[in-house]
């Protein structure tokens, strides 16, 4: 097992609370955002130097690269969810750093842990003795990871409808992250295409047609079929699927824009906490306890569709 030793460990904390910038993500949501819903007004300047670009594929790429990067901010938050719920504040930056070293205490199995979540996991279930204002308190670690010992005026009805709309998310986000072929094809050499997408069935005894789903992007991309044998475990069939994934441009900003509000919770309690410079300062601090989960992470029709190739 490898050690790591750091000369001032409290200084190295302080430097990464200080700099590190949650609204990282933001300006990125909102460059792609704003980017494909004023293309017509920003097309003199995104496409600048380019030959003959065509408007409706500028768009598409615009959106599918919001939609990859869903995934991205997904794996960042379970990164730092794991992260500060095992080690000390003062490790966030060298636990982040080392989280795929299997010779560090840091090592994390984060793609297997994500797959693994559910109701009855540690994140949900665990309760963490702690201060706040001085006063000796136990609470949930779920809350403790979302707002550390930072005070808030919730009152306890709306901890608890605050924490299960956050546990939701995290499951829904568990799930997505999960099935994530197209971001594989995406990551690895761009080996998938983005076309419309519309499935209908007919009915019997009509000429009718009933809509299954559509949407103006669906992932296509090929992947292996697998099936679980005797012993539970997964393996391969020896077949090839073609797999399609529509997906949707405003509820692929809306999950974004709600994990970059808990990246901003987890890092800021902690940085208004921690750096004596800014105590008695007052920042935007985000709570879920009126969000409409079943309204943000609604299917909108078909989610997935494979065939044999």
């Amino acid at each position: 097992m490898k050690t790591f030793t750091v000369d001032d460990l409290d200084n190295l904390q302080k430097e990464f609370y200080r700099m590190c910038d949650p609204d990282y993500w933001l300006y990125r949501i909102m460059l792609l955002k704003n980017s494909h819903d004023d293309f017509e007004k920003l097309k003199p300047s995104l496409t600048k130097n380019t030959e003959e670009a065509i408007d409706k594929d500028f768009q598409r790429v615009i959106r599918t690269e919001l939609h990859f990067l869903y995934f991205q901010m997904v794996e960042t938050l379970f990164e730092i969810i794991f992260a500060v719920s095992r080690h000390d504040n003062r490790d966030l930056w060298v636990a982040l750093t080392f989280s795929n070293d299997r010779d560090t205490p840091f090592y994390s199995q984060t793609y297997k842990e994500i797959a693994k979540l559910n109701n009855f996991s540690e994140i949900f279930t665990k309760t963490i003795k702690t201060k706040i204002k001085d006063k000796a308190t136990e609470i949930p670690l779920l809350r403790w990871i979302f707002y550390f010992i930072y005070p808030t005026k919730l009152k306890d009805d709306e901890w608890k409808k605050n924490l299960e709309n956050i546990k939701r998310l995290l499951l829904k986000f568990a799930r997505d992250f999960t099935d994530r072929g197209e971001y594989n094809a995406y990551k690895h050499s761009l080996r998938f295409y983005n076309t419309p997408f519309a499935m209908a069935i007919g009915l019997t005894g009509s000429n009718k047609m009933h809509s299954l789903g559509s949407s103006e992007d669906c992932i296509t991309f090929l992947e292996e079929q697998k099936k679980r044998n005797e012993r539970g475990e997964m393996v391969s069939t020896g077949r090839i699927l073609k797999t399609q994934k529509p997906f949707y441009f405003q509820c692929d900003y809306d999950l974004c824009i709600l994990i970059y509000a808990m990246i901003k919770n987890i890092i800021y309690t902690r940085k208004y906490t921690l750096l004596n410079e800014l105590h008695g300062q007052n920042f935007t601090m985000a709570n879920f306890v009126d969000l409409n989960i079943y309204k943000t992470a609604i299917s909108k029709g078909v989610t997935k569709t494979s065939f044999t190739v």
